[in-house]
């Protein structure tokens, strides 16, 4: 794997810090729902989602 790819798989690790942080946490801790579901819950589970989803492009398309 070469190194930039390395990087972007470190860049999304470093942002999923950063958005699981208590200050940006603190955001979406309300009383809204989307669908149903509590605001913070589908915060949390779509951007575990779309971090699963893009590790998985960046190993699969650029593994060597």
């Amino acid at each position: 794997m070469k190194k930039r790819h390395q990087q972007k798989l470190i860049l999304i690790s470093v942002v999923l810090f950063f958005l699981w942080n208590v200050p940006f946490i603190t955001i979406f801790d309300g009383d809204a729902e989307i669908l149903g579901f509590p605001v913070f819950y589908v915060f949390i589970f779509s951007s575990w989602l779309l971090s699963i989803v893009l590790t998985y492009i960046i190993l699969k398309r650029f593994h060597e």
